[in-house]
């Protein structure tokens, strides 16, 4: 629960809504420079009054921008603050109290197979990257963090890449500015919004969420999932064979595995290679 705020994150944790504030004010949220920033750092309260600090790419000016800005406002106003330390509430339960049984219920809840999950599961990709994805979603891919904490002995965790912070498998997807670069490229070529990620079922939700055809989705989920499955492998030719390309390189080989994936498993056999290179959402 919200106490001074110095250990909720602004955009990520939920706590003003019911929902994440990237999700609720996604055009605010691209304009932020800290994407990471405290609420702390966002609302200063004294004696009762806000003041509200802002630390914008551009100053907010589409339509949209300025009504999510005081949509956002109005909510902060009038959002209750106790002081004192954060803290954490089980959501699970309706008096904010940990017991097994709501963990119960709650898995119950989230395995139940429905329409949505097999829907997302469903596509032109082959098992073993739907398998990888799958593990990527639940942190079980085995990452450097990851044998660490199971007792494997290595000279360092940090990424391969940036070589500056531990290789988890959110860092290694979304938060590196190595993979970051590949996935400006990947919207480029797909002419999506910039994806703004930081995990790997954000990624999965662009295809969920995306406005075209049942058609167009499953050519996206191709594309997402030949992004995650080419990322894993360049990192595994980095560490285990010295492979070193750049974001462009890597990003050839998006295109290629992508385009072999969707000819040999669509019914689509008639796709040319320079029309998926230009517009792939256009094949269908």
């Amino acid at each position: 629960m919200m106490g001074d705020g110095s250990t909720i994150n602004f955009w990520v944790d939920t706590w003003l809504n019911n929902a994440p504030l990237r999700l609720v004010y996604p055009n605010l949220f691209r304009l932020e420079k800290n994407k990471w920033a405290s609420v702390s750092e966002r609302v200063q309260v004294s004696n009762g009054s806000k003041s509200l600090l802002w630390d914008w790419r551009r100053s907010p000016s589409a339509a949209e921008e300025i009504a999510e800005l005081f949509n956002l406002m109005s909510e902060i106003y009038d959002f209750e603050w106790k002081g004192g330390s954060d803290s954490w509430r089980w959501s699970a339960d309706s008096n904010g109290e940990f017991s097994v049984n709501s963990v119960k219920n709650l898995m119950q809840q989230r395995w139940e197979p429905g329409q949505n999950s097999k829907r997302l599961w469903k596509g032109w990709v082959p098992l073993k990257c739907k398998i990888m994805v799958w593990r990527a979603t639940l942190n079980r891919l085995p990452t450097k963090m990851e044998l660490g904490k199971r007792g494997v002995t290595l000279p360092n965790v940090l990424c391969c890449w940036c070589d500056s912070v531990e290789e988890t498998a959110s860092h290694l997807f979304s938060g590196c500015s190595f993979a970051a670069e590949i996935w400006s490229r990947v919207d480029s070529w797909s002419r999506l919004p910039p994806s703004f990620a930081f995990d790997v079922t954000d990624f999965l939700e662009i295809a969920k969420l995306y406005p075209g055809s049942k058609k167009s989705k499953y050519v996206l989920r191709v594309i997402i999932f030949s992004t995650l499955w080419t990322i894993w492998n360049e990192r595994n030719m980095r560490i285990f064979k010295g492979v070193r390309r750049r974001p462009i390189e890597v990003m050839e080989s998006i295109k290629i595995t992508s385009f072999f994936w969707f000819r040999n498993r669509s019914k689509l056999k008639r796709v040319e290679w320079k029309v998926w290179c230009k517009f792939p959402l256009d094949v269908m």
